[in-house]
């Protein structure tokens, strides 16, 4: 179950006003505690509506009309997404979030549950959606039938988490038309998919246009990575085009039967949302679990502030195309 909640704007915020030090590290606290416990999605701030706009629409007529909007009610300046198990456990979370407007000021937040896929009658349209996977960030990971998860980990209990994304996917649709994309979306799974096999990892998720995979071995996960990238680059040699992002961590994640949670993935996956074109972008710990075998080539580290976590962080691109 996910649940989103709500920050209202206030006359600070709507004038640009940006939150306090003291009120930064408090919900960069909280933020934490979510991804430790493996509940959060995702969190971040909208700037004020005067850098935004609204389209209106009569019939088939569309006007955009400019921010800002003072005279709305229930402008939001930010959101938190949780994925969680019941609704008493997002009321929990809910009830500990800090005072947008500082301790002692009066403030609202809202917190509002998400459709997802299953929730509508079943048919071709939703069969669609979950093909594409055109509303995946506001619906639900889809997942299909998966092997048992306990030996994708290491016998130290780590697990090294591989995400892989479409770069250009929302795009993609559009240009190519629906048939001429699924075909190319076959094609790319599929050479996902024979990496995978051949590499001893493990589809935990497949989410429209990407993958979360996990491996018991650094290297292995790093192998499949390279093969999927140079086996894409053979084929966009043939005219298809598509450039993958992947993104790589090695850690401890939570195992809840057929799936992983926790800080691991989560920096997995914002590290793989910080890769740019056929990229492969390995954690500072993956680096140093592999690095000594001689086998992989690293560009020089670099430090980046991943979305939704506290911190810099150090990543390594993988020269594959030298490895």
């Amino acid at each position: 179950m996910r649940y989103i909640i709500l920050v209202k704007a206030t006359a600070a915020t709507e004038s640009g006003e940006l939150p306090s030090q003291e009120l930064m590290g408090a919900v960069a606290g909280y933020t934490n505690e979510l991804a430790k416990a493996g509940a959060l999605y995702d969190a971040t701030g909208l700037k004020p509506t005067s850098s935004g706009w609204r389209i209106r629409f009569r019939g088939e007529e569309r006007e955009m009309v400019p921010g800002p909007f003072p005279d709305s009610p229930d402008i939001i300046a930010g959101y938190t997404i949780i994925r969680v198990d019941s609704r008493e456990e997002a009321i929990e979370w809910s009830l500990r979030y800090p005072n947008p407007a500082g301790v002692l000021a009066a403030a609202e937040i809202e917190v509002r549950e998400f459709f997802e896929l299953e929730d509508f009658e079943q048919g071709p349209a939703i069969d669609r959606f979950r093909e594409l996977g055109l509303i995946d960030t506001i619906a639900t990971a889809i997942t299909q039938s998966r092997p048992d998860l306990s030996t994708a980990t290491a016998p130290n209990g780590t697990v090294t988490i591989l995400f892989t994304d479409i770069e250009g996917s929302t795009q993609l649709p559009e240009q190519l038309g629906d048939d001429e994309w699924l075909t190319v979306l076959r094609a790319h799974n599929q050479v996902v998919r024979n990496q995978v096999k051949d590499h001893s990892g493990f589809e935990v998720k497949s989410q429209g246009d990407g993958f979360m995979i996990a491996f018991p071995s650094a290297k292995d996960a790093l192998r499949c990575a390279i093969g999927i990238q140079r086996a894409m680059a053979a084929r966009n040699s043939n005219g298809i085009g598509l450039r993958v992002r992947i993104g790589l961590h090695t850690g401890e994640p939570v195992r809840d039967a057929d799936d992983f949670y926790g800080k691991a993935v989560i920096l997995a996956a914002r590290i793989a949302s910080e890769a740019r074109g056929a990229e492969i972008l390995a954690s500072s710990l993956v680096r140093e679990l592999t690095e000594s075998s001689g086998e992989f080539i690293f560009a020089p580290a670099t430090e980046a502030e991943l979305r939704g976590l506290s911190g810099i962080h150090e990543v390594s691109a993988v020269r594959w195309q030298e490895a």
